[in-house]
């Protein structure tokens, strides 16, 4: 059952279910100077990995010394220190720590980097997915779900003990307030519950990927910093991952179908990357009397399309590209698998021959 708002404020969506939500989420606790500070945490990405908010960490120009993990857990008392996991170390933004001095923790410009990834060495349980783009689904209308461990539960007063606690799904759409940083309104969640995953489903297959983590709330909103290339790399980092760079290449050449009614295709198959597109080059040749005659674009392994050219009156001829930089297209989306180039001669005449093709990637890897 949903807890009615006060006041004649719109009806929203509260901490509504307790129980044990999500295996992969947990209670965290940080010493920060010299006081402890509980939150959330939640697995993601890789079992070695764990995904909080900064603040969780950082108090008064001082980083958290000592913190930790108990991963599922459900109970109205407190959590045996001896139980828990206790990370290497963590990585975090040096500029939340800049505007929070400059601006106040409670800022939209500390909130924007307030992210941190918590490592170790060994497994901390069963990792969740995570959408690369969190800021584009959590502005969409799927399904959301937040889960975490409020300190009370918001309007009651009641103490949220150490009972995992979430909303019901919602469909409500998130607006981008700066950068990372996004909010939802009528959305709230109860003091205490920072670092908690904010969980987007997938529909086509009945499951649900982790998206951002709640970074700041009212009594009436929830403030979400979005998983996006910066975190994602700040992920593969933590793991110990470099940036490399790689070109795949295809010169199997092929003279075009004249005026076909269907696309050729050229392959080449990307690996050995452990992270998304970071960078992405591409270069091309193609001979033709007749350029306008041709439909030509990349497909990534995810789907994403890249149009080259397409069909129009230009009579310049032959088609070549050398180091395009289209990383804004494919930046945050899979770097392994199979890159496509896609080419049809539309019109009848001036033959068209594909001469050879490649993909200069860059991204996260062993």
């Amino acid at each position: 059952m949903l807890i009615p708002s006060v006041s004649g404020g719109s009806a929203g969506v509260y901490y509504s279910k307790r129980g044990l939500i999500d295996q992969s989420t947990g209670y965290l606790e940080s010493y920060v100077g010299r006081d402890w500070y509980r939150g959330s945490g939640v697995i993601a990405r890789d079992p070695r990995l764990i995904y909080s908010c900064g603040h969780l960490f950082y108090e008064n120009g001082v980083w958290a010394t000592d913190y930790e993990f108990y991963r599922a857990y459900n109970s109205s008392y407190p959590p045996d220190p001896a139980t828990g996991a206790s990370p290497r170390g963590f990585r975090y933004f040096t500029s939340y720590a800049d505007n929070a001095n400059a601006y106040g923790g409670d800022s939209s410009r500390s909130f924007a980097y307030d992210f941190t990834v918590l490592y170790g060495p060994d497994s901390f349980g069963p990792a969740l997915g995570y959408w690369t783009d969190g800021g584009a689904v959590l502005r969409s209308d799927r399904e959301k779900r937040i889960v975490g461990y409020p300190a009370k539960v918001e309007y009651t007063g009641a103490s949220g003990y150490s009972y995992q606690y979430a909303t019901d799904w919602f469909t409500t759409t998130s607006y981008q307030i700066r950068g990372a940083y996004h909010g939802f309104d009528n959305v709230s969640t109860g003091e205490g519950n920072s670092g908690g995953p904010i969980f987007v489903s997938d529909a086509a297959n009945g499951n649900y990927f982790l998206a951002g983590i709640l970074v700041s709330g009212s009594y009436n909103t929830a403030g979400v910093y979005a998983l996006n290339d910066s975190s994602n790399s700040m992920a593969s980092a933590a793991l110990g991952l470099k940036s490399i760079s790689r070109t795949f290449t295809n010169a199997d050449s092929l003279l075009l179908p004249d005026a076909g009614t269907s696309y050729s295709t050229r392959k080449s198959s990307a690996s050995g990357f452990s992270g998304t597109v970071t960078g992405l080059k591409f270069s091309m040749s193609l001979t033709t009397p007749r350029r306008g005659d041709l439909n030509v674009y990349l497909k990534s392994p995810s789907g994403r399309v890249r149009w080259i050219n397409k069909a129009s009156s230009n009579t310049s001829d032959n088609l070549v590209i050398n180091q395009a930089d289209y990383v804004t297209t494919f930046r945050g989306y899979a770097a392994n698998g199979v890159w496509q180039l896609k080419m049809r001669d539309t019109s009848a005449r001036n033959r068209a021959t594909f001469n050879q093709f490649s993909v200069s990637v860059t991204a996260f890897g062993e």
